[in-house]
């Protein structure tokens, strides 16, 4: 669950067991418009969803093997990360760094992400211990760092300023790289609705054609019929005739 009153006073978000996110509305008219967007995404259980400190718009979810950044008016994330061999369970943003972001797995590792720098792989892993860690927490100064493992461990330790200490123009590019990768999605939402209306008339036209190929073999079976129903007329008439 999420709530940033920033966000919105009656907006929160949901992270759901089937992998989707709900944003939902506490205030809405209706208990059909409570549900505002669904956000499919993961192939198992949401563990974590947090929204960007510094824009509120983006949020950070972690499930399966991946952590993915949203966009809250499109219902595709905008930027993922690669597959992990080992399964995510946790993670959170930065509180004084926008493009940094943690993540936490079942081999005991601790992965931080500085999108600034790189977004493929993470800039610092650390190996924490070996059991699977299970949860984290960042303090307000984003120096200390709290992990907790499945074995009931807990380690605190401290990152170097590069990875706490804002960086010059920072935010600025941060955001240019969230809205340029934005439009991105945004411009292949489109296609992809502009391909599914396409099929859509083709399949409505390769209808009317199947129709139409119908009606034009009753013409041709009816045709036939009354040409074979003349000839049998006359060949009645003539045996007639021969009989006389």
């Amino acid at each position: 669950l999420e709530y940033e009153a920033a966000a919105g006073p009656t907006k929160f978000l949901v992270g759901t067991e089937q992998g989707s996110v709900l944003l939902c509305n506490r205030k809405s008219k209706s208990p059909s418009d409570r549900i505002g967007a669904i956000y499919p995404g993961h192939h198992g259980p949401v563990y974590s969803l947090q929204r960007n400190p510094f824009f509120l718009k983006y949020f950070l979810t972690i499930g399966d093997w991946t952590a993915r950044i949203w966009m809250e008016d499109l219902k595709t994330p905008i930027m993922t990360t690669k597959y992990h061999s080992s399964y995510l369970t946790d993670g959170c943003w930065s509180p004084t760094r926008p493009g940094v972001f943690f993540t936490t797995k079942m081999d005991g590792t601790l992965d931080i992400w500085d999108y600034f720098y790189k977004q493929n792989d993470p800039t610092f892993v650390l190996q924490v211990c070996d059991h699977g860690l299970h949860t984290m927490s960042v303090e307000s100064n984003g120096k200390l760092i709290a992990t907790g493992a499945t074995d009931g461990s807990t380690t605190l330790f401290e990152i170097c300023d590069g990875l706490s200490v804002p960086q010059q123009n920072e935010k600025q590019s941060i955001i240019q790289m969230f809205e340029r990768e934005t439009r991105r999605e945004k411009n292949l939402e489109t296609r992809a609705k502009e391909l599914r209306q396409k099929e859509k008339r083709d399949a409505g036209k390769q209808t009317r054609f199947d129709f139409k190929d119908e009606n034009e073999e009753e013409k041709l079976k009816k045709v036939e019929e009354e040409f074979f129903a003349i000839i049998n007329a006359g060949e009645e008439v003539q045996s007639k005739e021969v009989e006389i």
